[in-house]
């Protein structure tokens, strides 16, 4: 694991800065990253020291806190978090997911081929962001594209390379309109990610450049 989120998004996903989605990915990438994690709990330890040091409301504004939270209606239904894993199964492959999409499992979509080598699957969260699994079968190469807004990725099982380097599960990438790139798998290496792109996709070479007729770009 080699690429990880930037110091500035980790500090802002400490802080519940970053909107749903790419703090959910973040989570994702920590949940299986022991450097994040340690890199987190020292960030939580100096925001907790800064809000230590603040000026602490007046009593009378405390108490009015306490009794609105006395006051509301107190669900039937115990407090569970499920920790339970679940798998899919893709290209007659199965695989595990991590706890934080592990969640979400019933918001994943119809698995979309493209070709029989690509697939790809929505996930819902309710959130503008498009955010999808994306399963790339061995030796394959995308079409270069590049980004009309950010695109995240977060490999959760095997790897792929482009232009920049080699990828491999559990590494966090950040992409924008400066970047143009082409994914590949090598023979015997497959890839299973998790994607969040704020915009369509653009191809930039090629016959896959047609696509960018359809709704200006295209989401996997």
């Amino acid at each position: 694991m080699s690429y990880h989120p930037s110091l500035e998004m980790l500090q802002a996903y400490v802080e519940g800065e970053l909107d749903a989605v790419s703090g959910f990915a973040i989570a994702t990438h920590i949940e299986a990253c022991p450097d994040c994690q340690n890199q987190c709990a020292h960030l939580e330890q100096k925001v907790g020291e800064l809000w230590g040091s603040c000026d602490v409301a007046p009593a009378e504004e405390l108490s009015t806190m306490f009794d609105k939270i006395i006051a509301l209606e107190e669900s039937p239904e115990p407090f569970q978090f499920n920790r339970k894993v679940k798998t899919i199964t893709v290209n007659n492959k199965q695989f595990t997911l991590p706890v934080s999409l592990s969640r979400f499992a019933d918001n994943i979509g119809e698995w979309k081929s493209y070709g029989g080598k690509v697939f790809s699957a929505h996930v819902d969260l309710g959130e503008q962001a498009r955010v999808n699994l994306l399963y790339i079968s061995e030796n394959v190469k995308i079409p270069q594209h590049t980004h009309k807004g950010i695109e995240s990725t977060l490999i959760l099982h095997g790897g792929f390379s482009d232009e920049d380097g080699q990828y491999e599960a559990g590494d966090f990438l950040l992409k924008d309109g400066t970047v143009k790139h082409s994914p590949f798998t090598q023979p015997g290496e497959d890839c299973l990610c998790l994607t969040v792109l704020t915009e369509p996709l653009i191809f930039t070479q090629g016959v896959a450049r047609v696509f960018n007729l359809f709704g200006k770009g295209l989401y996997p």
